[in-house]
């Protein structure tokens, strides 16, 4: 039975969480996932055309599995659609036996076949810290207000970790707003990325060495995703039993 799950204009973060949902739960329970493109989506601040056929490009979903386009209009009138709220309860109640299933191995080698996982080019150990911050198109307080301090403190555990080969971190720091917000931040061994482009964030999220999420979909689903170590930030998804709960 062909399966897919209803659209959505929310984040990058959280669409993309809604596909990896439907694909290794609907796998994992013999349907096969059919692939509805995306029609809308939030933060596309620039109002680029090209936003979200460069969304599709860096999922990789819509070469990797069957696309609604090319069923027969028998097959989609049977086209089950379901609740993304089940899919999300589903997952998020059983995190690491759908992480460990063939499917959604599948969906990770699919997700790397068009990328380069040496993002970075640079010959160090690259950290990339999400720090969540408000912007124009979400006013959502929660995950928004963690304090500098926390990241701080976690980069400083880092640093100390890697205390003998510290001339080889670098720290990433990706988030919004003024850049002088983030002086908290500013040191030699540490890169501001403010307000850079979405694609390019989430590449740099999901290929470094080390990622520090914040609480948000976005880095919650590039952690998914990374073959890195992972320090996980508290909020309503549940961590890997491989990641570093930092509460």
């Amino acid at each position: 039975m062909y399966v897919t799950m209803i659209s959505r204009d929310d984040g990058f973060g959280g669409q993309f969480q809604g596909f990896i949902w439907a694909i290794v739960i609907y796998e994992t329970a013999n349907y096969i996932y059919v692939h509805k493109p995306i029609t809308n989506m939030a933060h596309n601040y620039n109002n680029d055309n090209d936003f979200i056929n460069n969304i599709e490009d860096l999922m990789n979903i819509r070469k990797n599995y069957i696309c609604i386009n090319s069923l027969s209009n028998e097959e989609k009138i049977n086209l089950n659609k379901h609740e993304i709220y089940d899919l999300r309860k589903t997952f998020d109640n059983n995190v690491d036996y759908y992480l460990e299933s063939s499917s959604f191995k599948n969906l990770k080698t699919n997700f790397w076949k068009n990328k380069e996982k040496d993002y970075f080019k640079n010959n160090k150990i690259n950290v990339a810290v999400h720090v969540r911050r408000p912007n124009s198109h979400d006013n959502r307080i929660e995950g928004t207000d963690t304090p500098d301090s926390y990241y701080l403190n976690i980069i400083n555990i880092i640093r100390n970790k890697y205390k003998n080969n510290n001339e080889c971190l670098i720290f990433h720091i990706y988030s919004q707003g003024n850049e002088e917000n983030f002086n908290n931040y500013k040191n030699n061994d540490i890169i501001l990325h403010i307000n850079e482009n979405l694609c390019n964030t989430f590449l740099g999220l999901v290929s470094a060495n080390i990622l520090v999420t914040s609480g948000s979909s976005l880095s919650y689903t590039a952690a998914l995703l990374s073959y890195g170590e992972i320090y996980y930030k508290q909020f309503w998804h549940p961590p890997s039993k491989e990641w570093i709960n930092c509460g």
